[in-house]
This record gives C-alpha cells, structure tokens and sequence, in this order.
C-alpha cells in the first residue's frame, strides 16, 4: 500500500483541522487525543497531515509506504521535501520513572479530541510511561465522535459522573455506563461514543501515554457478530457494572469491588474500588516497575503516602511512587488502579 499526502505545519492545529473539518474532511489519525499535536485528514480526493510547527516550514509530501521500515527524507533542489514513513508507527513504551504526583480537583481543562474537555492528572506522564484524564461533556445529547481506535497496551473508562452510550466491536448493541461502571478497551478494539447525559465525567487512564488514535470509518458498529470471549492482544472486553458489584472486606481497613481486569487483562492491570470500612485504612506498596493511581470518587479525609501528608476530596489524583504505601482515613470511597509497565 502507497498512500500520499501534503504536510501542513501550523503553530495551532487546530485552526486548519475545524476549516477541514467544515468542509467536509474526515479524521484518520490524530495524536495524542487530549492535546492533538498531529492529524490526518482526508477528502476531497486529498489527504492532509497537519503537523504542529512553531516556525514554519518548507513543502513537504508524504509518502506512506507498507514497504520501509524506517523514516527517510528525500530534499528536492527547490526546498521541497519528499518524507517517506512506514504505514505502521512502532508502539514505544518507556521506562516507568515513578515518581509521587497529586494533582488537585481545581486543576485546569482544556479542549481535546471531539470537542470533549480534558483535565491533565499526571502531567508528568511518569516517563512517557501512563497518561491519566479526567474527561467532561458539560451538554447533554449526542457526541461528535466517530469510529475510531487506539494502539496501546491497557486502557481504561471509568464513569465517574452522569451517564454515557457507547459502542465496542464484537460486543453487542450500544449500552450505556453509568457513574460507578467501567470498562477496559483493549488494544485496538474499535469503538465510538453515542451520547452523554448533562456534565458526564469520566476517568481515562492509557499505556503507554503518547499514543496514536485511529479512525476507522470501514467498520460499522454494532458489528452483527457477538464474541465476547475475543481476545485483542490477549485481553478481553471486560464490563463492569457498579450495581452488580460484590464487596468484600478485607484485613487492610477497606471494603473493596474487584472489576475482573486484572483476569481480563491477563494481569496486565489491576482495578478495584475501595471505601473505607475502618478510622483508617492501609494499601501496601505494588510490584517493582507498576504503576498505581489513585482517584478519590466521593468523600474526603487526610493521611500520608510514604511520609507525606496528604488532605483529599473527590476529584483529587494520587500517583503512589514504587514502595511507597499509603494511610488513609475520611469518608474516601477511591478508585485504585495499577499497570505492569516494561
């Protein structure tokens, strides 16, 4: 396969994409999806790479090529570049550098992928290993999404507020999640949002962070076929229902829900809910090499990671370095998540 297009380097993405958009282009490619710094685009018989580019540059036509494997750059004599890349972009997974992160409720959004608000939660990325979003869709009413997919390795949704209808290959009809529900997207698994209720709040975590995510308009979903034992990758879909949760207590201080990612996942992620059954409550430090997040869902209370005190409410974001376990007390009810990075 041979594909061509022009590259268009802008210092805001955004201007020439919602013009393309306007006139009718499709989205194929764009990345990352809470910040997009790249995107492709096609219509009109054209395909169109928009590359972010403080200082302008040189025409450049891209050629996308099932036979290289590696990016070459051609430079004709009138300044013209001729760039040759692989049809498939290599998945890169950084080292984890697991460093403690908080990230408060009051932290600031901005606009991303389909018009959906985003919120940063570990902007440090830990390495470039895990990105974290807190996702808002302040309207009621459908969403200007489209079929689409991502390369990653684990991805995780978790509704944290209202409602929203979404679509998954090979998974049946549309269903809604509602706050408290949550599902895994595994690698490549093609799917769209439909709808949201008034101000939907969802919690987003990827691995790696950067990440391409593609469109797909070829697929139509809900696909005829029902497989939910398919496997993307070695993981399953998996689909969990907050009203149908069973609770147990355990010795560390909380009542806890397990989601059945860690088996759906192939112990690639773990992703329970905890509430505080006891005055104070302990989770012990993971493995060398995962990362944990921790997302206060409701209530509020204080207590320390490692040595450091920390006072929480709901919508606060915790990043537990490696060997570090934390002390809580309050009213927390939190979502607690944890990935083996390479």
């Amino acid at each position: 396969m041979l594909t061509a297009g022009i590259v268009v380097n802008s210092d805001d993405i955004d201007v020439p994409m919602t013009y393309l958009l306007e006139q009718g282009f499709r989205v194929e490619r764009i990345f990352p999806a809470d910040s997009p710094r790249s995107a492709t685009l096609s219509g009109h018989g054209c395909r169109v790479h928009l590359e972010t580019c403080a200082t302008g540059a040189d025409t450049v036509i891209r050629l996308v090529s099932d036979d290289i494997d590696v990016p070459r750059v051609d430079r004709l004599t009138d300044g013209t570049a001729i760039e040759w890349v692989p049809a498939h972009e290599p998945l890169v997974l950084p080292p984890l550098v697991s460093e403690f992160v908080l990230t408060g409720p009051s932290d600031g959004w901005h606009v991303g992928r389909a018009g959906m608000h985003y919120r940063d939660l570990v902007p440090d990325r830990q390495g470039g290993s895990v990105i974290a979003s807190h996702i808002r869709i302040p309207n009621a009413g459908p969403v200007p999404d489209y079929v689409h997919f991502h390369d990653v390795v684990f991805q995780l949704i978790y509704c944290h507020k209202g409602w929203v209808e979404v679509v998954y290959e090979d998974q049946g009809e549309p269903f809604v999640l509602e706050a408290g529900d949550c599902v895994i997207q595994p690698p490549k698994i093609r799917h769209r949002v439909l709808r949201s209720s008034d101000d939907m709040h969802v919690v987003e975590l990827g691995y790696p962070a950067e990440h391409v995510t593609y469109a797909d308009p070829a697929t139509r979903l809900p696909t005829d076929v029902h497989r939910p034992d398919r496997e993307w990758s070695g993981q399953r879909f998996v689909h969990f229902v907050a009203t149908a949760a069973t609770w147990t207590s355990n010795a560390s201080g909380w009542q806890s829900a397990d989601t059945g990612i860690r088996q759906g996942t192939s112990g690639v992620a773990d992703v329970k809910v905890h509430r505080l059954a006891e005055a104070t409550a302990r989770l012990d430090p993971v493995d060398d090499r995962e990362f944990r997040f921790l997302f206060v869902l409701n209530g509020h209370g204080s207590g320390s990671i490692g040595s450091r005190p920390v006072d929480l409410v709901e919508s606060t974001a915790i990043v537990v370095p490696i060997g570090e376990s934390a002390e809580l007390s309050g009213t927390l009810t939190l979502l607690d998540v944890s990935i083996a990075t390479s």
